[in-house]
């Protein structure tokens, strides 16, 4: 489980991803544990990068008290991947 994000939350992220094909990931703060109230949400996007300007549009429409940030996987080079790959989860 993402760690500081409640059910309802989680909720909300699974219900709009839903929508979209590929694989999505979390990582960061929220997953490793160590993030503040206003830390961010990180989702790694391993589907079409198209989505991306949507998936941004959704989040910040919806509820979420933080924000969401997206990365994506075909963009992102083997040094960063490389630090997040043991942190990364399903969504």
């Amino acid at each position: 489980m993402i760690k500081g994000i409640t059910e309802k939350e989680y909720s909300i992220i699974k219900d709009i991803l839903k929508n979209y094909s590929g694989e999505f990931f979390a990582y960061g703060s929220r997953v490793k544990g160590d993030f503040s109230e206003l830390s961010d949400l990180d989702i790694l996007v391993k589907a079409d990068k198209k989505i991306i300007p949507e998936l941004k549009e959704k989040f910040d429409k919806s509820y979420l008290p933080y924000i969401v940030n997206f990365t994506d996987y075909n963009s992102i080079d083997d040094k960063f991947f490389n630090l997040i790959k043991n942190d990364l989860i399903k969504i």
